[in-house]
């Protein structure tokens, strides 16, 4: 499908043959780590806290500047972006740290202890600036302590704390966020960035039940659809694919792995371990949800890309990376000691 969505594009030739590559260096990061018995992470929590941190003081002082952007390290053949990696390090450093104080879980203090453990990364990534990343780290957060048995009455009181927080923090989003929310809510207002959405619409729709066939897309082959091997995946998918074979498909792969991943979870004895899984579990829903949401105009367009379909090196290979962790704490669910 990135094939298809390149055709015609000289700046983008070779990038389906790129990321057939990262999808054979993805798979053996994941398999690498699989190997690896994920406890060895857990041990050392502090330190791959630290080792993320670093990474994205480095992203500000080294990072490269791309759509007024600075959110990737170059590294030759990949530019790695700290913060796709922070999701699955974070979990895992945030899973042992909260296993560690899982006596205190029900204590407001220890509620802001575990926000203030997210929100140093989450600051650090919001002024790159990247406003979808620092969402989802937020929705991560959430996803863990809330499997973790957080009390009601503390996501009452941060609710409330955080719809203070976003009339403190709107005013200094970065023009293009800025206008991304209004687009959404009145397109009118900016009838260049509403094209974009109004084609990923329009390819959705004329995709129908049963596609137009493979590179036979007209708003993709023509032009029409902007960013379509990356942000407008799912409509150029659904429009030369169908509903069926397109976006059915992909949102049940999609789904099937969100499932195992929970299953994993459930399984697992170790709070630490079922943390990872959760964690890692709610950055890919998340994505998916506002991936999909923003290529059908039911969310704001944030800039996150589809899980394992979209085009980026970085991002694929964090990915398997996540997986083999995940897969990591399955093999080894039957056999944990603890003491």
């Amino acid at each position: 499908m990135i094939r298809s969505a390149i055709t015609g594009e000289p700046n983008f030739v070779g990038y389906d043959t790129r990321q057939t590559i990262f999808i054979v260096l993805g798979f053996v990061v994941m398999l690498a780590f699989a190997s690896i018995d994920y406890r060895y992470f857990t041990s050392t929590h502090w330190a791959v806290y630290g080792f993320f941190i670093l990474m994205l003081v480095l992203v500000l002082l080294l990072g490269a500047i791309n759509n007024s952007a600075q959110r990737w390290i170059p590294l030759g053949i990949i530019d790695l972006q700290p913060s796709e990696l922070g999701r699955t390090l974070l979990s895992i450093s945030f899973a042992q740290f909260l296993a560690e104080r899982q006596s205190q879980i029900d204590k407001f203090r220890n509620t802001i202890i575990t926000l203030a453990y997210f929100g140093f990364p989450i600051l650090l990534i919001f002024i790159q600036p990247d406003l979808g990343m620092s969402i989802l780290y937020v929705v991560m957060w959430f996803m863990i302590i809330a499997m973790a048995g957080l009390p009601l009455s503390h996501f009452v009181i941060l609710g409330v704390t955080g719809l203070v927080s976003l009339v403190i923090v709107f005013p200094f989003l970065q023009p293009y966020q800025l206008n991304r929310i209004t687009t959404f809510i009145d397109p009118a207002s900016d009838p260049e960035q509403a094209f974009n959405v109004d084609q990923a619409v329009i390819s959705v729709g004329s995709g129908g039940w049963w596609g137009k066939g493979y590179m036979q897309g007209t708003q993709s082959q023509l032009g029409f659809l902007r960013v379509q091997h990356t942000d407008f995946i799912f409509s150029m998918i659904a429009e030369e694919m169908g509903f069926f074979f397109g976006a059915v498909v992909i949102i049940g792969l999609l789904t099937f792995i969100l499932f195992r991943i929970m299953r994993i979870a459930a399984m697992t004895p170790d709070p630490a371990g079922r943390s990872i899984c959760i964690g890692i579990a709610g950055s890919l829903f998340f994505q998916i949800v506002v991936s999909v949401g923003m290529n059908i105009r039911l969310l704001p367009v944030t800039g996150l890309t589809l899980p394992f379909v979209s085009y980026g090196g970085s991002s694929l290979v964090t990915l398997y990376f996540a997986m083999g962790v995940v897969q990591s704490v399955l093999m080894r669910h039957r056999k944990q000691e603890f003491g």
